[in-house]
């Protein structure tokens, strides 16, 4: 029985080589539940949601790290997962209307498009972001051209997911020390070609069904690893009434008042849990009163 929701960081002893493992069961069943996707694109969601707790714990960074397959002319043509430095995960997937009806290659699912990779880390830090094209075989192999490409990183990744769990594992290969020996980075190199091919022999059903430990020992039980504590992750979804007041307030009071005069209310419904927000006639006067009259509470 593997471990549930946690993600574990470990390192070749004595060699420039770290690596991530993660498993999601809980956090993913309630990511997805209220999402009507065809399977295909659910494994698609439930590998990105892996693969962004890896990301994020493979990058330094306090805010909300955010990985979006845009442009796709495929089956899914978004999807967005999100990690954030409290170990919370959320994402969501649209497809189009013909989705069910195509194949669940990665090529079919994803058509083109671009991959990127942003992190926000509040006001007063500048916002970054990476973005590599979605030309690859997998959603791993487009997420190790983004780390070879906007972090130099060597990375091998292997994701997988079904309708009951999501896990995946990263190795990266580090910078190696400016003092090294020429032998010692060719060992390195070799060490590198040999973990990464291991890697490549692990396939999804033992992925989702192994234990770290137990997984790790099979793959590369000739080395020496350090494996750390695990990690709890968690389904966590961001949005309040606030954030949405702000969003209607960028629709503008014209467009706002207009849905207002048709249907009552205006309500809108978070993608990644499905809350609904209403507001009112009188929530909707405050919406677009001036900071000071919002904070004395009264629409007068």
């Amino acid at each position: 029985m593997t471990e549930t929701d946690s993600r574990r960081r470990f390192l070749f002893e004595g060699a420039p080589l770290r690596g991530h493992w993660v498993h999601l069961t809980g956090s993913w069943r309630e990511a997805r539940e209220h999402q009507m996707l065809p399977p295909p694109a659910l494994a698609l969601l439930g590998q990105s949601l892996a693969a962004t707790a890896l990301v994020a714990a493979s990058l330094k960074f306090r805010g909300t790290l955010t990985l979006q397959l845009l442009g796709s002319t495929g089956a899914v043509s978004m999807l967005v997962a999100q990690a954030t430095d409290q170990r919370t995960l959320r994402g969501v997937a649209h497809v189009v209307e013909d989705a069910a009806a195509r194949g669940g290659a990665f090529h079919e699912q994803i058509s083109g498009g671009r991959l990127v990779v942003s992190v926000e880390q509040g006001e007063g830090i500048t916002p970054w972001q990476g973005i590599v094209p979605l030309d690859g075989d997998s959603l791993a192999d487009c997420l190790a051209h983004y780390f070879e490409v906007s972090e130099q990183l060597p990375t091998a990744i292997v994701l997988a997911a079904s309708g009951e769990s999501a896990a995946g594992l990263l190795l990266q290969k580090l910078p190696a020390p400016a003092r090294e020996a020429e032998g010692a980075g060719a060992g390195t190199q070799e060490l590198w070609e040999e973990v990464t091919a291991l890697l490549a022999t692990l396939g999804a059903d033992e992925l989702l069904h192994t234990a770290s430990e137990t997984l790790l020992r099979r793959l590369f039980g000739a080395h020496d690893l350090r494996l750390f504590e695990a990690e709890r992750l968690s389904f966590g979804c961001r949005c309040d009434r606030e954030r949405v007041a702000g969003l209607l307030r960028g629709l503008g009071r014209a467009e706002i008042q207009a849905i207002l005069e048709e249907q009552g209310a205006v309500t809108v419904t978070c993608e990644f849990c499905r809350k609904p927000y209403t507001f009112d006639a009188v929530d909707v006067a405050r919406l677009f009163l001036p900071a000071a009259a919002q904070d004395s509470g009264s629409v007068n």
